[in-house]
């Protein structure tokens, strides 16, 4: 069978929820005998043709269609959203005749999918990632930002070539990576399936994230357990309570709460690893930080790539992972906390809150909008009478059942149904 993967990019150095579903389903459906090729921008990554692990990937210049279009608000869009033209993807489509087309956007590039599977007979099937239809409006207003005042120029040209087709009403398959949204499209279309995002549990037993016994944070007098490098401030006082977060940095991972909980807490330390897609947000954290005293218990990393060594070191430094999420249809750094047997506090919201109740004692919950309930979630887990064990058992077993070999197979079974 030949697959084509569209997304609107992937870059192996600025990567997200997304570009990991993409990149390690592609991979397991080569590994199955399949031929399959990604499609991209070059947004974040300017190479327009390249081989890894065997896979081909092809990348495509987007233009934004807003005047005027400064070089600046080029990179913001380039990290997030835009909605742009890209020529020549379709012809690349066409021209390859791919079986199935799946689709990893939405707007102009799923509708160009569309057009594509239309003229040449594909299946088309298209990926909602984001929790699209549970996105808060304060949150979609500030995705709009950075094109406010601007002239769409862009919504003529749609017209005039009669881009009318409805998404992801039109595909012939919708996969929804939360559970929520998967049962909003049930009503709406007859052939949805729900797949999770998943991780590859063999990838953190090769890198050695659990080789460092685990021990509760307060085991060592006076010291920190093994801390990794990249920290943007020093602090004399080594902190006892290590906490990190795995998550782009956007508004929607609500990263300010726990830029608040370090402010109430001098002990700890917070590391943030992802790439910045709002960087406005980040300038709220910075500032919020300095503010409540503790800019030298924060660290920003950056983007680490998924699977690297540096990535199962952050995690094998960590007391507790936390994802304090606006909304979340799924939470893939979730899953990679487990994997690495780490335990886990995450916001009671959408998909992730399902993915934590399904595996009782893998995660403690809370209220990313109460405070309190973020102080009591961490404080349990940071105190010594935490059931540690327990809860990176339950976790372990949790992450065996999102294998990304799994989750494939279930994809190429939605495909041939279609």
């Amino acid at each position: 069978m030949r697959i084509a993967h569209v997304l609107r990019r992937l870059s192996f150095s600025d990567w997200g929820g997304t570009e990991q579903v993409v990149w390690n389903v592609a991979r397991a459906q080569r590994a199955a005998g399949h031929d399959v090729r990604i499609f991209a921008t070059t947004a974040l990554r300017p190479v327009a043709r390249e081989t890894r692990d065997g896979l081909e990937i092809l990348r495509f210049r987007p233009i934004y269609p807003w005047w005027p279009m400064p070089r600046r608000l080029v990179s913001e869009l380039d990290r997030k959203g835009g909605n742009p033209l890209v020529p020549g993807l379709g012809r690349a489509l066409r021209s390859w005749r791919p079986d199935v087309i799946h689709c990893h956007a939405m707007a102009r590039l799923a509708e160009l999918c569309l057009r594509v599977a239309e003229k040449t007979g594909a299946k088309s099937v298209v990926s909602l990632h984001g929790g699209g239809a549970l996105v808060p409006e304060a949150e979609a207003e500030s995705l709009r930002a950075p094109t406010r005042g601007r002239i769409p120029w862009g919504k003529a040209l749609d017209f005039a070539l009669r881009r009318t087709r409805r998404v992801p009403e039109d595909f012939d398959g919708i996969v929804c990576v939360g559970e929520d949204e998967a049962e909003h499209w049930r009503t709406r279309h007859p052939h949805v399936l729900f797949l999770p995002n998943g991780v590859d549990c063999a990838l953190f037993r090769e890198r050695g994230a659990l080789a460092a016994p685990l021990q509760p944070p307060q085991a060592a007098a006076g010291g920190a357990r093994e801390r990794p490098s990249g920290s943007e401030s020093g602090d004399a006082r080594a902190p006892t309570a290590h906490v990190l977060c795995v998550a782009r940095i956007d508004r929607q991972k609500g990263q300010l709460a726990l830029v608040e909980w370090l402010g109430r807490h001098p002990e700890a330390e917070l590391r943030l690893v992802g790439p910045v897609t709002q960087p406005d947000y980040l300038d709220e954290i910075r500032a919020r930080a300095a503010a409540l005293g503790a800019s030298a218990r924060l660290s920003v990393v950056g983007p680490l790539p998924p699977g690297s060594p540096e990535l199962a070191a952050e995690y094998r430094a960590a007391d507790v992972f936390a994802l304090a999420s606006r909304h979340e249809p799924f939470g893939i750094a979730v899953l990679e906390a487990w994997a690495a047997g780490v335990p886990v506090a995450a916001s009671r919201v959408g998909g992730l809150a399902r993915l934590c109740a399904a595996n009782p004692g893998a995660a403690v919950m809370f209220d990313p909008d109460d405070p309190a309930s973020l102080d009591a979630a961490l404080g349990r887990i940071l105190a010594p009478d935490f059931p540690r064990a327990r809860a990176v058992a339950a976790g372990l077993a949790a992450a065996e059942a999102y294998d990304w070999g799994r989750l494939s197979g279930r994809l190429l079974d939605f495909y041939s149904e279609l």
